[in-house]
């Protein structure tokens, strides 16, 4: 299974041209970022930012098969997969707490050789904290990758 948190839906549908009839999972507030912590940067996010409209994501979305939304605060919003397994996971939270939770959630759940992939690993400090501290002591190293993002492949 694959799974992303979307924004108006761009990212989201390229990942729906490649997944084929794969299932994909869509996490997203619809409401914008929650509030930040003393680890996000206030001059660059705020609390509401990203607000995006889920009918309208939903609908630019609508010729694509086997997507499911899940509104709201993650994890709190994954309940319904907390018993999935999943090979791709994108990630686009900004936030500090918000990477933390999602790579606490997902790891777990990654098959062997499954991948996530970070948005702002490279130029927003909260995402890299993020992530160096909840790899620190994984054997999966964090992969840099060209732009802002980061890759790990669960071992």
């Amino acid at each position: 299974m694959h799974c992303y948190l979307p924004f108006t839906g761009g990212s989201t549908k390229l990942i729906c041209e490649a997944k084929g009839n794969r299932t994909l999972h869509v996490f997203d507030t619809f409401e914008g970022l929650p509030d930040l912590s003393s680890e996000d940067n206030k001059n660059r996010f705020y609390m509401g930012q990203y607000s995006s409209s889920f009918e309208d994501v939903k609908n630019y979305l609508k010729k694509y098969q086997n997507i499911y939304f899940y509104k709201g605060l993650f994890p709190f919003s994954a309940e319904p997969v907390k018993n999935n397994k999943f090979s791709f996971v994108h990630l686009d939270v900004d936030l500090y707490e918000a990477t933390l939770a999602s790579l606490k959630f997902f790891y777990q759940r990654m098959n062997k050789g499954g991948i996530i992939i970070s948005h702002d690993y490279i130029e927003v400090p909260g995402v890299r904290k993020a992530f160096d501290e909840f790899f620190k002591d994984k054997p999966e190293p964090i992969i840099e990758l060209s732009g802002t993002q980061c890759l790990i492949s669960k071992l």
